[in-house]
């Protein structure tokens, strides 16, 4: 079972944190997300972002903050951009924010007092709202869910369904130095893949505020690539569940019924649009 964040500990000694923010033609929203980096009061943060190449004035932008380390240079993917990051960082517990996503005020400091307060936890996670790309929440009833299920944690649990949200996650060096990077064959469920690594060795710490929004509009991964990323979904879960035959039943039904879910609401968004 995982466990909770206690009481935070003395200020002095927290572990610092080096953020790595993968972008590609991020200029509409990487301002934002580095804003909300650079106001993480109360914690020490290093912010190292790793450009693809972007043509649409992203590394101008870049270029613009004393406050953040950066690069710019072809790369493999969101995975190679987020590794090139973590192996260029120092800090002592590792985020993954990408350039359309933002940390709530205190986010950082928190994570830090929660992983000080226990220190058997190799990583930890908070809540995460999602956000249109007018910074509007949406999937209301999905943040609900996925927060019911951090409530009542368990490694089994996590077998079938994924309800720890990538931008809210915080991973110390040291475990990452012992369960390996982002898999680069995985295009949807990188995350997903490493989360199930490291629970394989800790339970995270879980706190119950939110620390990070997700954005989530036409032509992400999120919207477009719903069916290969429940397909790597399954595939993950069956392979980590080993004989655990109730966790792989659950992840199959899980992994299906979204899949028909989200079929659903692609089919009525277009219609919507066919209508107006």
């Amino acid at each position: 079972m995982a466990t909770s964040a206690g009481a935070p500990a003395g200020a002095s000694d927290l572990p610092s944190f080096s953020i790595i923010t993968p972008c590609l033609n991020a200029a509409a929203t990487i301002e934002q997300t580095l804003d909300s980096v650079a106001a993480q009061h109360g914690a020490r943060v290093e912010h190292v972002v790793v450009d693809g190449g972007s043509t649409d004035g992203t590394v101008n932008l870049l270029q613009q903050r004393p406050d953040i380390t950066w690069t710019s240079e072809p790369d493999e993917g969101l995975s190679d951009a987020v590794n090139k990051g973590i192996r260029r960082s120092s800090g002592d517990v590792i985020g993954w924010l990408n350039a359309d996503d933002t940390y709530r005020p205190g986010a950082l400091r928190a994570i830090a007092e929660a992983l000080d307060g226990h220190p058997e936890a190799g990583w930890a996670a908070g809540r995460c709202h999602i956000m249109d790309g007018s910074g509007r929440e949406i999937r209301r009833g999905v943040s609900a869910f996925k927060n019911t299920q951090l409530t009542m944690a368990s490694r089994r649990l996590f077998l079938m369904n994924n309800y720890i949200s990538a931008p809210a996650t915080f991973v110390r060096r040291a475990e990452l130095d012992a369960v390996g990077l982002l898999d680069l064959s995985l295009k949807y469920s990188m995350d997903y893949d490493l989360w199930l690594r490291l629970w394989q060795r800790s339970d995270p710490v879980l706190l119950r505020q939110v620390v990070a929004d997700f954005r989530m509009v036409e032509g992400t991964l999120s919207m477009t690539g719903f069916r290969k990323q429940f397909r790597e979904h399954q595939a993950l879960g069956l392979a980590y569940a080993g004989d655990d035959r109730l966790a792989a039943l659950g992840n199959r039904a899980f992994s299906r019924g979204v899949v028909v879910i989200y079929s659903g609401m692609a089919r009525l968004r277009t219609w919507r649009r066919g209508s107006a």
